[in-house]
């Protein structure tokens, strides 16, 4: 019979992004173990307990991991750029959002370090800024525009020096480091060789140093 320590090496085998995290030392076992439990089960055919799981993953033989493509891109370390005191405002879309949003450009300081972003989707906009701004989000929507306010955000930005467009995961690899260490993500705004991640003020000390750590660790282990 198959067993718990088998199964949880087969996941891990393929799926090198993870793999590779856990070599780095940066994946909370445990979020990890909650994901593929499921899995765990239906290939062992039994109930497995959580820890026998995260036990099969901290003796896990990391050796047979093999290398992603992502590496030559770990190894070249970003920019890592830190803003707080943001707020959020998701508006329904429509002819008056759409002009004002030129407006709001405008009415801004017009340094161009200023944090501002605005995301359109089908039927919402998202506007993401510094707090400071607010008098002028009200002045521009009226209630009857917003779906949604969120305060007390800061957002880290990882800005790259190589082309990343034909690199696959590198957002996924960030995410998942944020995601296995129960890190709760408001949004994500992405440019060509920028993603911005938008969170709770909280959380940001903590995002901040497993996003460090995860590529300081891969230049060490040059």
């Amino acid at each position: 019979m198959i067993t718990v320590p088998q199964v949880v090496q087969a996941i891990v085998i393929r799926s090198p992004y993870v793999g590779e995290l856990l070599k780095r030392g940066i994946v909370n076992h445990s979020a990890y173990a909650r994901e593929i439990r499921h899995e765990v089960e239906e290939n062992t055919m039994k109930r497995v307990e959580l820890g026998s799981i995260v036990m099969a993953l901290k003796r896990l033989d990391l050796n047979e991991v093999r290398t992603s493509a992502l590496s030559s891109i770990l190894t070249q370390s970003p920019d890592l750029i830190v803003r707080s005191s943001l707020i959020e405002l998701t508006l329904k879309n429509s002819k008056k959002v759409a002009q004002a949003r030129g407006e709001l450009f405008e009415k801004c300081s017009n340094d161009n370090r200023e944090f501002i972003t605005i995301t359109q989707g089908v039927f919402e906009t998202t506007i993401i800024t510094a707090k400071q701004n607010k008098p002028i989000l009200d002045e521009l929507f009226s209630p009857s525009d917003v779906i949604m306010r969120v305060g007390n955000l800061s957002s880290i930005t990882v800005r790259f020096h190589v082309d990343i467009l034909d690199a696959p995961g590198v957002y996924y690899m960030i995410l998942k480091v944020l995601a296995l260490n129960t890190i709760a993500i408001t949004e994500v705004v992405s440019t060509y060789t920028e993603i911005t991640i938008v969170l709770p003020e909280k959380q940001v000390e903590r995002a901040f140093a497993l996003i460090k750590q995860l590529f300081s660790q891969a230049i060490a282990n040059q």
